[in-house]
């Protein structure tokens, strides 16, 4: 019998139907934004979370999205929560469309950001991607992925950084080289397998954020999600990439709240 230890923060408004947030590509529980964070926990309870892994949590990160999509249900059903929200950021953005589709009875409303449907191209070149930003200093290796080469998104980009290391107390540990590779291979994976979801039967309600310049997803690939999902809102950020909602929180916390809400 295999047992995960899981490493997760719980906090917000516990009276309504929480939010779980799914991370992006060697994501752990202080990638996330604390302004959209605490934004949303204003309005209802949020749960992060480190998948099988990846951070503070154990195990062994499998190296597909089917896989990394059981264990989030199994950590999930261990907190006897039976209904939520999802906020999907990059590939948790792909486990939320894996979740949506195998267990629709567990999930309300899907919010995912910066992230593609299955068989899309962009994808086959994702670790070639990764090699060039491995080249460059951390701080340049976040702009270059998150954020566009103006002035104004790599001002916002910085100012994000700064936000994501406010904490100095308790911080994760980083993705370790085993999950990092495997993450890597199920992202590719998901642009070169067989497309095995069927988006038109993924029912909830769906709110589509990206950035105009997403290089890593390839921005017009969420305007292909948008078409296949049938009932999704699409909304993009200008001047921006990856992380368009680290570059425009309060924007995204004002859209996600309303979509949540109404």
């Amino acid at each position: 019998m295999r047992i995960v230890v899981y490493a997760y923060r719980r906090f917000g408004n516990a009276s309504g139907v929480p939010i779980i947030g799914f991370q992006h590509f060697t994501g752990t529980l202080d990638n996330w934004d604390p302004i959209s964070m605490n934004g949303l926990a204003q309005e209802r309870e949020v749960i992060i979370f480190d998948n099988t892994g990846v951070g503070n949590t154990g195990g062994v990160t499998p190296d597909n999205v089917a896989a990394m999509t059981q264990d989030a249900i199994a950590f999930i059903e261990k907190l006897n929560i039976q209904h939520f929200d999802i906020l999907g950021f990059s590939l948790g953005g792909f486990i939320a469309q894996q979740l949506a589709f195998v267990r629709p009875d567990l999930v309300r409303k899907i919010i995912i950001v910066g992230s593609a449907p299955q068989g899309v191209k962009v994808l086959h070149s994702f670790p070639q991607l990764i090699q060039r930003a491995m080249q460059l200093q951390p701080a340049e290796r976040f702009l270059f992925i998150f954020f566009t080469p103006t002035e104004l998104s790599r001002e916002k980009g910085m100012a994000t950084l700064q936000r994501l290391f406010a904490r100095t107390e308790d911080r994760d540990r980083e993705a370790s080289q085993q999950a990092v590779l495997a993450q890597l291979k199920a992202i590719t994976a998901w642009g070169t397998d067989p497309v095995t979801i069927d988006l038109s039967h993924i029912t909830q309600p769906v709110l589509i954020i990206q950035g105009s310049n997403d290089e890593m997803m390839d921005s017009d690939n969420s305007y292909t999600l948008f078409k296949q999902l049938p009932d999704a809102i699409l909304t993009y950020y200008p001047d921006s990439a990856h992380g368009s909602f680290y570059q425009y929180p309060d924007q995204f916390v004002n859209s996600a709240n309303f979509f949540l809400n109404n």
